[in-house]
């Protein structure tokens, strides 16, 4: 269960540092903002699955 929550942990921290890059690059472009908008949404539902997956699987290895 340790090798699970290390690799929660890892998706968790490339998605937010992919976030901290691709969030101000879709802002900054002006070309197809529907499409910027919706790439932008799905990066934080998964940052939010993420961590709320975290959590769970910390819940258990504590």
């Amino acid at each position: 269960m340790q090798f699970i929550n290390t690799l929660t942990v890892l998706a968790l921290v490339v998605v937010s540092f992919a976030l901290i890059v691709a969030v101000p690059v879709l802002f900054a472009s002006t070309e197809d903002s529907g499409r910027s908008n919706r790439l932008i949404l799905l990066g934080s539902s998964v940052w939010v699955a993420l961590v709320l997956l975290n959590w769970g699987v910390s819940f258990f290895v504590a």
